[in-house]
């Protein structure tokens, strides 16, 4: 009996660790009190049915490229590669933010994408 309650505590300790992590740069954004909000940029890549995901939490980049914007699979720490919009959006919500609002930007002069960017708001799901 001891190691079947063992087996299942070790189940939903694992799950509920890898549950709310959203990390970009290192930094998983769930843990942190004074982020609120976040902005999901989404970018459409040039001749590819996949999204690049950026998330701005209001880190500072210094200089760096936007690739410290990027959501990292904590368990392996590699980009997570979302199939579409909706994938990345799915993920935000699934790990305890809100969606609020969507707004299309134009383009920045970006020849990797198609055109402009989708930016989406979050904010910290009330009910965690």
């Amino acid at each position: 009996m001891k190691k079947l309650f063992f087996a299942l505590a070790l189940v939903i300790g694992s799950f509920t660790a890898s549950y709310a992590q959203v990390v970009v740069d290192g930094v998983n954004i769930n843990n942190l009190e004074e982020v609120q909000m976040v902005r999901m940029i989404a970018q459409e890549r040039f001749l590819s049915s996949k999204v690049t995901i950026f998330i701005d939490y209001g880190q500072s980049i210094n200089g760096g490229s936007r690739n410290r914007m990027e959501v990292i699979d904590p368990s392996s720490g590699d980009r997570i590669k979302f199939n579409s919009v909706m994938h990345a959006v799915n993920y935000l919500i699934a790990n305890g933010w809100a969606y609020v609002e969507a707004m299309v930007l134009p383009s920045e002069g970006n020849a990797r994408t198609t055109g402009g960017s989708t930016q989406y708001l979050f904010v910290r799901n009330a009910a965690r």
